[in-house]
């Protein structure tokens, strides 16, 4: 293949190079309103100087191997596309005639005072690998088009900057896909991001990218906001919104992070103990439960793997407000987390209560999710704080939580005692957005003294011994009430509905709300066997007692 390899050449008129245009070390000046035409690749390792146009107008395609030095301008006639072999830049405007410029692992820039125009479908900067398209910046910047897309699809974003730039830099991607670290439980979301750099800019940079309707779109798209997630935290500050022309967008508030559309939503960072399975000399819960087969929740051989408190035996006594989307932990590997403390010991139930509605304290969403042995309340991921998403009235603010389990009283904090909560997920479980029912003081939860019992912890609490806050067990019936004596009597429940009223049979293994002692197994005498749980640890020891479930509304 011919090769050109010149100390200087000057063009005063359209110059066409039908093989490579190889630049070693030379000076190679194109000047006002000359274009070299190149149909084959082209290499540099000094800048291309001058005014004038390089235009590939190749029929195959073309590699571009810059060494990250500068075309002044560049245009694409080649609808066979051209590729990228080492990082390049552009001085002074790209154009894209026919064709795109795929980038593979290799940055693009774009020179602060550069122009780029025509991108379009089948026009733009195909991102394929590592390599971003990175604007310079030396001025604000107003809804600038950075033309990028992967594969076939178009997804262009455009940035808007304001401030001062000390060799500023905004660098851009786009990927197919939803980002694999969004909220496990989101409702609505986009199967697109924009990941994104920026470096040099002391003020504020914003971006926003166009996803293609309605490929890209899983769920609502009226429920799409703008969103830009740094590390593990989402942000929509500052979001932008638009399903006329597809576009969401948000500030870009750190160095790395990613754009993209999601509906809103508030992390909820809880922790509560469970009475059943709950362990003073360890501080910690049992999770003899997970150790069942894994499987559907219509099965009570199993752990669920799906939301237990949609089934016919549970769902009336726990009605889910606006969530429709059934939570399912996606395998059972979720239930055994690498540290034990993390073990998934049962599904809970929550409450979002929102103190802003009328009368004050109005269930705004449930959720029901996992709990850890130590007391922590993670999503079906096994970890992330849990989210409640998708509605329209759920903005940043102060709200309080009400955790229930299948077979234990509920325990709410009171609408004096609310957290701030944000979107923000790894902030969800900070000691000022945390509800930990576990350590909150009593006259904080809802019904005080007679709405829980404390017991012995290792380390948390006040006092000597240290003491926690502790649900109330026993609730075998589930029907808002602990009692061994009269109607509707958990005694029953257990003896005769679930025993067939045999003191000697044993039920093992089961997940049951019979099972209250939370060892998997459904027994009225013996050792370690459910009887006593409820007379003795629930009741005091007195068949008489009676412990009332206390909750809002």
């Amino acid at each position: 293949m011919k090769k050109i390899s010149l100390f200087f050449i000057l063009c005063i008129a359209a110059f066409t190079v039908k093989a490579q245009l190889f630049i070693n070390n030379a000076t190679f000046q194109i000047q006002t309103g000359a274009t070299v035409i190149v149909q084959g690749d082209v290499t540099s390792n000094v800048d291309i100087l001058g005014p004038g146009k390089v235009l590939l107008g190749g029929s195959a395609n073309q590699n571009i191997t810059m060494n990250g030095f500068t075309i002044p301008n560049l245009e694409i006639n080649n609808a066979a596309n051209a590729t990228l072999l080492t990082n390049a830049r552009i001085g002074s405007s790209m154009l894209f005639t026919n064709g795109k410029i795929i980038q593979g692992n290799f940055d693009m820039k774009i020179a602060d005072v550069a122009t780029i125009t025509g991108g379009a479908a089948g026009k733009y900067f195909q991102i394929s690998g590592t390599g971003q398209l990175i604007k310079e910046l030396s001025a604000n910047a107003t809804a600038y088009e950075l033309p990028v897309g992967e594969g076939t699809n178009y997804r262009p974003a455009y940035l808007t900057s304001s401030g001062t730039y000390t060799a500023a830099q905004f660098g851009v991607r786009v990927l197919a896909g939803s980002d694999a670290n969004k909220p496990p439980m989101i409702a609505s979301y986009l199967n697109t991001n924009w990941p994104v750099t920026k470096s040099g800019i002391t003020g504020t940079a914003s971006l926003s990218g166009q996803y293609i309707d309605p490929t890209d779109v899983s769920g609502t798209e009226s429920n799409l906001v703008g969103y830009f997630k740094s590390g593990t935290d989402w942000s929509s500050i500052g979001e932008t919104h638009n399903a006329a022309t597809n576009q969401v967008g948000a500030l870009v508030t750190a160095a790395t992070g990613v754009v993209s559309g999601l509906n809103k939503f508030l992390a909820v960072g809880t922790r509560a103990f469970l009475q059943g399975s709950y362990v003073a000399g360890t501080g910690l819960m049992t999770d003899a439960l997970r150790t069942l087969p894994f499987g559907p929740a219509s099965s009570n051989a199993n752990f669920p793997q799906d939301d237990p408190y949609r089934q016919a035996l549970y769902s009336a006594a726990f009605p889910h407000v606006n969530n429709v989307a059934i939570e399912t932990i996606p395998n059972a590997a979720v239930l055994d987390q690498a540290g034990t403390n993390d073990d998934i010991v049962d599904w809970v139930f929550l409450q979002l209560r929102n103190l802003a509605a009328s009368p004050g304290n109005t269930i705004q969403q449930t959720r029901s999710a996992l709990i850890q042995r130590d007391g922590d309340i993670v999503d079906i991921d096994g970890v992330s704080p849990v989210t409640f998403n998708g509605l329209a009235g759920l903005v940043d603010g102060n709200y309080i939580i009400t955790v229930r389990h299948r077979n234990h009283l509920g325990l709410s904090y009171v609408q004096s005692a609310p957290k701030p909560l944000t979107e923000s997920s790894s902030l969800a479980f900070t000691p000022a957005k945390v509800f930990d029912l576990r350590t909150e003081a009593q006259g904080n939860l809802f019904g005080l003294a007679a709405a829980h019992t404390t017991l012995a912890h290792p380390t948390l609490g006040n006092g000597t011994p240290n003491t926690v806050n502790v649900l109330w067990g026993g609730n075998a019936n589930f029907n808002g009430n602990v009692r061994f004596s009269a109607l509707s009597n958990d005694r029953d429940f257990i003896l005769v509905t679930t025993l067939s009223n045999n003191p000697l049979t044993v039920i093992s293994p089961i997940y049951s709300p019979a099972d209250v002692n939370m060892n998997k197994v459904v027994r009225w005498s013996a050792l370690n066997n459910d009887r006593d749980f409820l007379l003795i640890n629930a009741l005091g020891n007195n068949p008489l007692n009676v412990r009332t479930q206390a909750i809002p509304n």
